[in-house]
């Protein structure tokens, strides 16, 4: 009786694995603030950002400049004020901040002025997580503290510089577990106290010790490293979202690897991306996944545009001593 028991436990076939989540994408590139905003059922709001190099200003384009943070702040207040019941998170891919080297061979005169304003401004918005990406070594490495938000599994270092390997951030009822990946890459400016190590192999461990901790919700971020990103998600089950962030400059579809929905970023924020997720338990069953152009229709938020101005003030006069009136 005891072997027919065995033999039947040794059997029995795992439960099959969740459907994967229904969902499509959304692109909103004109109108008024208030025509832009989604009130799509959801039970956790992902906005997301990248690539901002050290800009807290518009791209600069001399037509249709799109991206600052003043509209990004500005759009995430009203999405807040339309959704109050639904939590939310704001992360950042990599590449919050520039790297440009002088003739020197170190960061350019007026580059530590542009990543402290930008550092100024990611404070202000309240970021989540930011994925610290092997281009933003020089300026994480001048930083006098580590900030909480500063994420990356593969990042390794001292103990008291090192990024956190992941961060578990309550959003309502969900505590959601958060890391980032960066591919290789060499930076211009020499960072020797820090090594990027394998994405894959730290990537899991992160995640598993995430999920471990009791993440209900996973979330990787992957700065140039989409390969590493797809091996992740076929080993971590548990992974809900990816964020692909990779000079991505037009507007994709979401798809979904392995269990998890793959969304990327826009190139220099241009649009800010709002992945809208709905669950049943811990598993995302349906999503909605939006880019919002944040072109010059959309308002700027008071208090982050009077950070801009100031900013601009004290980077004009470093760039006028580096460069000549």
């Amino acid at each position: 009786m005891f072997a027919a028991l065995w033999i039947g436990c040794a059997t029995k076939a795992p439960p099959p694995p969740p459907p994967p989540p229904e969902g499509g994408g959304e692109l909103s590139v004109e109108g008024p603030l208030a025509q832009r905003l989604s009130t799509w059922p959801a039970d956790l709001v992902i906005f997301y950002a990248g690539e901002t190099k050290g800009s807290v200003e518009t791209c600069g384009c001399p037509k249709r400049p799109r991206g600052s943070l003043p509209r990004l702040q500005a759009y995430l207040k009203a999405s807040r004020a339309e959704n109050p019941s639904v939590p939310d998170l704001l992360l950042h891919g990599g590449y919050l901040f520039e790297d440009a080297m002088g003739l020197d061979g170190e960061l350019r005169a007026d580059v530590p002025v542009l990543n402290d304003w930008m550092h100024r401004g990611i404070e202000a918005l309240d970021v989540d997580a930011v994925n610290i990406a092997y281009v933003d070594l020089p300026a994480w490495q001048a930083l006098e503290s580590r900030p909480a938000w500063g994420v990356s599994a593969n990042v390794t270092g001292p103990a008291e510089r090192v990024p956190a390997e992941g961060r578990l951030v309550q959003a309502g009822d969900l505590q959601v577990g958060i890391t980032g990946i960066t591919g290789p890459g060499m930076t211009f400016v020499e960072t020797p106290d820090f090594q990027v190590a394998d994405p894959v192999e730290h990537g899991v461990a992160a995640l598993r010790s995430l999920h471990e901790q009791g993440a209900d919700v996973l979330v990787l971020m992957a700065y140039n490293a989409p390969a590493a990103a797809k091996s992740i998600a076929a080993q971590v089950p548990e992974l809900d979202v990816v964020i692909d962030t990779a000079m991505h400059r037009e507007f994709y579809e979401p798809f979904v690897e392995g269990h998890a929905v793959w969304v990327r970023s826009h190139y220099q924020t241009m649009r800010l991306g709002e992945l809208r997720l709905r669950l049943d338990g811990q598993h995302v069953v349906a999503h909605l996944d939006r880019k919002i152009d944040l072109d010059p229709e959309l308002p700027d938020d008071d208090a982050l545009l009077d950070l801009v101005v100031a900013s601009r003030k004290a980077i004009g006069q470093a760039q006028e001593a580096l460069f000549g009136p």
